[in-house]
């Protein structure tokens, strides 16, 4: 990945999960531990997909005088946005276009972008229904492959903004 900080909290996020596997292994399946901690990793994985979709887009502005970094940091990195794909795409719309279309060309061409579509769909879904309350449904496993098909998203998204 060309965004180290990204690549980094995704490495981060996926040793996590591992940690957290290996806690679900010692206790059992079964165990009133386990779905405090899938609705931990749903939280994590989101969290840290929203992370590098902000910081992949946000952090061509290096070269920005201040002014505008801080402006671009105060309504876009700094915002809460779930990281869907539409907000992804209107996220790249207002900073380049050309962005936009690399991004939906480069998804759509993937043999497996319905997969992977659906599954940011679901990791988002899950953290929505369980921070408004309800019970996400989702297993452990099934949010370690939300996480792994979203990220190929991530990775499609860091190819296109350079």
């Amino acid at each position: 990945m060309n965004n180290l900080t990204a690549l980094e909290s995704l490495e981060d996020c996926a040793a996590e999960l591992v940690r957290i596997n290996h806690v679900i292994i010692a206790f059992g399946p079964a165990h009133d531990v386990v779905p405090f901690l899938t609705n931990y990793a749903i939280i994590k994985c989101c969290g840290t997909i929203e992370l590098c979709f902000k910081l992949i887009i946000s952090d061509f502005h290096n070269t920005l005088p201040l002014q505008a970094k801080r402006y671009i940091e105060s309504t876009f990195t700094n915002s809460s946005m779930n990281p869907t794909k539409d907000n992804i795409c209107k996220s790249l719309k207002q900073f380049d276009l050309d962005w936009n279309k690399q991004f939906k060309d480069m998804l759509g061409a993937d043999p497996d972008n319905g997969r992977l579509e659906s599954s940011l769909k679901s990791l988002n879904d899950a953290r929505n229904a369980f921070a408004h309350g309800s019970n996400p449904g989702v297993s452990f496993n099934s949010t370690v492959v939300y996480f792994n098909d979203a990220r190929k998203i991530i990775d499609i998204l860091d190819t296109v903004v350079i």
